[in-house]
């Protein structure tokens, strides 16, 4: 069954709000297990955070979402089964630093002996991510986390918590600059509880900041969402917004750009921002209503430069560099096949704001200089240099993931999944473990579909009993 912009079914057993990897991975779990679907999407595609440009010159670009940790198991599953191949990334090689125009390398994925006057700034480094990781296994993956202990780490930001716990400055830019760009938001504007459970979610630090950037999709991540789009027992429609959702005990009703639909079940897998944009007849429980509105997109923008060779490569450097100057982190996206060969960088937070007030020259101008001290003088003519600036897309409204800010989390942390009778909640946020990435999303697009098997099951035991 094609993609298409109207619909041929009106009813349908399940309403899937979203067609991004999460609300795709709910499509394809309940129809294996019989149920007939109907996806609707705001935006023309499917695919959500992942956005892939297959046609890019020098090979696939990935706007979004791209890589598969070493450990997200359920998306290299899924992908796998649909036909995918996946590649290694992060070639081997030393990283490069860059702190106030002083640059140093260090070995792969680790942190130079001294930088910037600091010394022993490897010791440093590995103990503040150690007193995180600590505290992050104390709060755990799980919710509603609202004890004592947790209400108070959700009473403070993480910059707070910085300047309290992490003496040096130079570590404590890093380690602030290092967070921004992970989820997109300033530590300024982050509860430290927030935080705490995101790194609990993905394992740890270590975790965070290499064994999660492992592998690539050859021809992009899109392909997940593209290709269960195309089984033949499941209704995509996109271009179709979904202004309001009216639901009773046991039915939906779902009023779109594209008409009204019926259905037993619904998901949303959408982020709590953008399913706030939704109507919901009668009004969600407060505390789903409190995490809709409170709890923004972070904001990101991915910076893809290409050139003829891995030139770094040969020069014993693996691509990676954390320029604090600029606040981005690079890693080589190089793909095998590739005509050209790729760094991307990320830069999120209080960082991305910086980065947009410079302007668009200026910006081209100021990571190609920090690409040239970090990688040398062949980085200063591109072959190609890209932006794409996720808060700037309608109806996601940026990247990578829904941040919070303190006195959040611990009081509507439940509601990030909690069923609202025959509506089920998906997107990464929602995700058991590795939220904020591919893997999560999958993960929580598993878990609603197989909630809603359950009770399909259960309903019908009722009736034939």
């Amino acid at each position: 069954m094609p993609i298409r912009t109207t619909a041929t079914q009106q009813h349908s057993d399940v309403i899937v709000i979203g067609g991004g990897i999460s609300g795709m991975a709910t499509a394809h779990t309940l129809a294996d297990a019989g149920l007939t679907v109907t996806v609707l999407e705001a935006k023309d595609r499917v695919g959500g955070r992942t956005h892939t440009d297959a046609g890019f010159a020098g090979g696939a670009l990935d706007h979004g979402g791209m890589y598969i940790g070493t450990t997200h198991h359920r998306s290299r599953a899924l992908g796998e089964s649909l036909g995918l191949e996946s590649v290694v990334a992060r070639p081997s090689g030393n990283m490069v630093f860059r702190v106030g125009g002083e640059v140093v390398e260090a070995p792969d994925s680790d942190y130079p002996a001294a930088l910037r006057g600091v010394e022993d700034l490897h010791a440093k480094m590995t103990e503040a991510y150690g007193k995180i990781d600590a505290l992050a296994k104390r709060v755990g993956s799980e919710g509603p986390w609202d004890t004592a202990e947790d209400a108070a780490l959700d009473a403070i930001t993480v910059a707070s918590w910085l300047r309290d716990n992490v003496a040096d400055d130079v570590v404590r830019r890093l380690v602030a600059a290092d967070i921004n760009i992970l989820v997109g938001g300033d530590t300024t504007e982050l509860s430290m509880l927030f935080w705490l459970q995101y790194v609990a979610k993905c394992e740890d630090m270590h975790a965070l900041q290499v064994t999660a950037n492992h592998s690539l999709w050859v021809g992009g991540s899109q392909q997940i969402s593209q290709r269960i789009a195309e089984r033949t027992d499941i209704e995509v429609v996109v271009g179709a917004p979904v202004a309001e959702v009216v639901y009773g005990d046991a039915d939906v009703t779902v009023f779109s750009t594209a008409g009204t639909f019926t259905a037993t079940y619904a998901v949303i897998a959408v982020p709590p921002s953008a399913a706030n944009a939704i109507r919901f007849n009668p009004p969600l429980p407060l505390p789903r209503r409190q995490l809709q509105a409170r709890a923004p997109m972070g904001r990101e923008v991915k910076v893809q430069v290409r050139y003829p060779s891995q030139f770094w490569v040969q020069d014993g450097k693996s691509g990676e560099i954390f320029d604090l100057d600029l606040e981005y982190l690079s890693l080589d996206a190089t793909r095998p096949g590739d005509e050209l060969a790729t760094i991307v960088a990320f830069i999120g937070g209080g960082g991305y704001d910086r980065w947009y007030a410079l302007g668009e020259e200026r910006r081209r101008q100021a990571m190609l200089d920090s690409l040239v001290a970090a990688l040398g003088p062949q980085a200063a003519v591109p072959c190609v240099y890209h932006e794409t600036d996720w808060p700037s897309i309608e109806f996601t409204m940026g990247a990578p993931v829904t941040v919070m800010p303190p006195g959040l989390l611990s009081v509507t942390g439940a509601a990030l999944t909690a069923p609202v009778g025959p509506l089920r909640f998906a997107g990464t946020e929602a995700a058991p473990m590795w939220t904020g990435y591919m893997e999560g999303g999958v993960q929580a697009g598993e878990e609603a579909a197989r909630s809603i098997i359950e009770a399909h099951a259960a309903a019908n035991v009722e009736v034939s009993a």
